[in-house]
């Protein structure tokens, strides 16, 4: 009978084995979590090596159709999202690289139709993350079913740029080395170990004249000279044999027969882990250096009656030398390294009256030639300093002699010893004297002749127009001509008048004398507005148009003489397209002005003004003769000559030019060039322009400053019979007087500019600084000295002047003064 304990020691070993079956749970579990975190490490660690790699997993089921699996490193190296893990067979196909594309789908399709298990093939894709181009080889198994169909593809892809890319670089290194090797005119060679050739170039080829294949494998004992054989190949083999560079000389029978002395060069050849792979050779044929040698010998032999024959052919060569030095027409002379003289010609020391003794030995700037002359000794000590650098020197230079003023072309060059090393220089001097004089004749020759036909055209015109003159004021002297007669005679006379003051316009515009009256204003607008004038001269057939106008650009000029250059341009263009054609003006910017006319180009901010036709062009002989007055091509009466002339002269005194292109039957362009401005700022003359004068004149005090009696009369009554109070001055001295006296005796300077003593503009200037807000009226029919100053601000009236225009400008002179104060 069991004890009341029993039950208890009956459980105590079912406890123990359900604890010790817990605890051997808990090891499996603790062994499944640790070999579950190597397993994760392991696959993290393959993950690293695979993108280190760059192999990425893939994974196609064949069954149906195409399913695809790619694993996290295939997604990085096709630079995919991580949604694309499973992308259809269209979109690997779509990044492909077009030129790869149909190779790498057929080979993929091929692979699975074959019966082959393995699949390998390499093609380029475009990356969609980054459109990087990559090399991908791919590496994988076919799984088939027991009837050979495929059902299953595993493999990897490796990103193989660097590879590819290295090979490519390969490959151009060894086309460069062969390009290199085939235009190299001496034999190139490669051997390997055991002497067979596996590189020849194409100097090698030609040398044995066989083709390629035959060379590379062709035995050079066929081509040695039967003397040097034995020779050959001894020191061939010791040379290979010591594994360091060596050399070989001998002859070889080139293909055309010829015995030729080669030297040949070999360096041996060496692998990437330094193992000896073979020898690079070349060679070079010394045949005429062998030749030399022979005749050198020879020569060595009969060296005595060598050196004789050499010393007097020297001797000889010397004094031919000697003979042309001191027969030259040119004074020369010999430097040495310190630019002191050494020779000096004949004709050099008679040329300055000296001797030998006054020059030899003494610094060329310190020679008798240059002392009368300033600034020629630090000329010439830069120039020899030039010298000695490797240059040669040339100038043109005047000399003052004791027998007068001379010109010379100065040239000095260096002096080489056989050694290329410069040991001193060639001095060499002609003189041009009677060249320059020559041409100076010639210069003033032409310029008579200029003169004489600008005199005989100016006399031309005028007379013409003093004729019209002439016969109306006679016709005026009638007292029984009708008034409707006597109207239009003295409207004759008006016009003349007129046409005479543009004629002298045009003379003064060319002479760049014209007087302007500068302003800035917008070039596009103006051109445009000209084309309005433009319309009714050209006529009804030429189509006018407006090419590339540029905006907003604006220059400083005569607005007046602007309108009238294009004016004329465009006349001109009609006339070469005889009344029918296209007339294109553009405006554009520009940094530079072309060389023009032997002038060099001028950089700088510049506006071109283009006035291009379609007519008959210009012939190359007139093209340098177009912008002189009265030149014409034009039958007699159909043009003065002119109106280029007129363009040519505003360009150049507006501080720009005027270019001209033709070719006979492509028409002709013409461009004026004019600085840029800036824009104005304020519009003060716009708003002068709009105020109107309450009054003709009348109380206004005019002080007339002139020279000339009569025309002071004259001007004074004009003055008066418009209503102003006049007193006259007879020069500028007089005029400051009266100023002195009473500065408020009168409202307004009215001068003439061209005066005795004190001029119109210096009189100007004086009172604008001594009576501010005293209005000043010049006048004058040519003034050099408005012209070049013709930025003073000062109101203008150009001679002869009408009635209206003198009362306007006196007009808006006043008002001007009437809105300063």
């Amino acid at each position: 009978m069991n004890s009341p304990d029993a039950p208890r020691d009956a459980v105590l070993p079912e406890a123990a084995a359900a604890a010790e079956l817990r605890q051997h749970i808990e090891e499996i579990a603790r062994d499944r979590d640790q070999a579950y975190l190597a397993l994760q490490e392991r696959e993290a660690e393959l993950a690293r090596i695979q993108r280190i790699a760059r192999v990425g997993g893939v994974e196609v089921d064949l069954r149906e159709g195409y399913r695809n699996r790619r694993s996290p490193e295939y997604l990085i190296i096709h630079g995919l999202p991580p949604e694309a893990v499973h992308e259809t067979h269209e979109d690997w196909v779509k990044r492909v690289h077009p030129d790869d594309r149909a190779k790498a789908e057929q080979d993929f399709i091929a692979a699975v139709k074959s019966k082959e298990e393995d699949y390998t093939t390499e093609y380029r894709i475009i990356r969609p993350n980054d459109g990087e181009i990559r090399w991908v080889r791919v590496i994988a198994r076919i799984e088939r079913d027991w009837s050979g169909r495929a059902i299953r593809l595993v493999g990897a892809h490796i990103d193989v740029t660097d590879q590819m890319l290295a090979q490519a670089k390969l490959r151009e290194s060894e086309e460069r080395f062969r390009l290199i090797a085939d235009s190299a005119p001496v034999p190139i060679w490669v051997t390997k170990l055991d002497r067979t050739r596996s590189f020849i170039n194409r100097a090698y080829v030609d040398f044995l004249g066989v083709p390629h294949e035959e060379a590379l494998a062709f035995d050079w004992r066929k081509a040695l000279h039967p003397e040097d054989l034995a020779r050959i190949l001894g020191e061939q083999q010791s040379g290979e044999c010591s594994l360091k560079p060596f050399f070989l000389e001998a002859r070889y029978r080139r293909a055309d027969g010829q015995w030729r002395w080669l030297r040949s060069e070999s360096q041996p050849r060496w692998d990437a882990n330094g193992e000896h792979v073979g020898f690079i050779g070349v060679a070079h044929d010394v045949t005429a250096a062998k030749q030399a040698e022979i005749e050198l010998r020879r020569i060595n032999e009969t060296l005595e009656e060598r050196i004789k024959e050499r010393t007097a052919q020297l001797e000889a060569n010397e004094a031919r030398m000697r003979a042309i030095f001191e027969t030259s027409n040119q004074y020369q002379g010999i430097l040495d390294i310190d630019g002191r003289v050494t020779h000096a010609n004949r004709i050099a020391l008679a040329g300055m009256r000296a001797g030998e003794i006054d020059v030899i030995g003494q610094p060329l700037w310190d020679a008798p030639w240059f002392a009368h002359t300033p600034g020629a000794t630090e000329m010439l000590r830069q120039a020899f300093a030039r010298v000695l650098a490797g240059e040669s020197f040339r100038t043109e230079m005047r000399l003052d002699f004791a027998s007068g003023e001379r010109h010379f072309e100065l040239s000095m060059r260096p002096l080489f010893n056989q050694h290329e090393a410069i040991t001193g220089a060639v001095a060499e001097a002609v003189d041009v004297t009677e060249r320059i004089q020559g041409e100076e004749l010639l210069r003033q020759s032409q310029k008579m002749e200029a003169v004489g036909q600008l005199t005989g055209g100016v006399a031309h015109d005028f007379n013409n127009l003093l004729t019209i003159i002439r016969s109306a004021t006679d016709f005026l002297r009638r007292r029984d001509l009708p008034e409707e007669r006597r109207r239009r005679y003295v409207d004759a006379i008006s016009e003349t008048v007129e046409r005479a003051s543009k004629l002298t316009g045009q003379l003064l515009a060319f002479a760049r004398r014209q007087p302007l009256m500068p302003q800035v204003f917008n070039v596009g607008e103006q051109v445009e507005s000209v084309v309005q004038l433009i319309r009714p001269l050209v006529g009804s057939r030429i189509q006018i148009e407006l090419a590339g106008t540029d905006a907003g650009l604006f220059t400083l000029a005569d607005i007046a003489q602007f309108q009238t250059a294009v004016i004329n341009l465009a006349v001109n263009a009609r006339d070469a397209m005889n009344g029918e054609g296209r007339l294109s003006i553009g405006v554009r910017r520009t940094e530079l002005i072309p060389a023009l006319r032997g002038q060099a180009a001028r950089p700088g901010a510049f506006i071109a003004i283009s006035v291009a036709d379609t007519g008959a062009g210009i012939a190359p002989e007139h093209l340098n003769a177009i912008f002189e007055p009265f030149f014409t091509t034009k039958e007699v009466g159909k043009g003065t000559g002119l109106g280029l002339s007129q363009a040519f002269g505003f360009a150049k005194q507006s501080e720009g030019d005027i270019a001209v292109a033709s070719r006979l039957g492509h028409g002709a362009t013409f461009t004026i060039y004019l600085p840029q401005a800036a824009p104005p700022q304020s519009s003060v003359d716009a708003a002068l322009t709009r105020i109107e004068p309450a009054t003709i004149g009348r109380g206004y005090r005019v002080l007339v400053v002139e020279d000339n009696d009569e025309v002071g009369q004259f001007s004074t009554e004009l003055l008066e019979d418009l209503g102003y109070v006049t007193r006259r001055a007879a020069n500028g001295a007089e005029a400051l007087a009266i100023l002195a006296n009473d500065e408020f005796a009168v409202d307004l300077v009215f001068s003439d500019v061209i005066m005795p003593g004190i001029n119109g503009l210096e009189l100007a200037g004086i009172i604008r600084e001594r009576y501010p807000g005293l209005p000043v009226v010049l006048t004058s029919g040519y003034s050099h000295v408005l012209a070049e100053n013709a930025h003073h601000g000062f109101e203008l009236i150009k001679k002869p002047y009408s009635v209206e225009s003198l009362s306007r400008i006196l007009r808006k002179a006043m008002a001007e003064k009437s809105l300063l104060t």
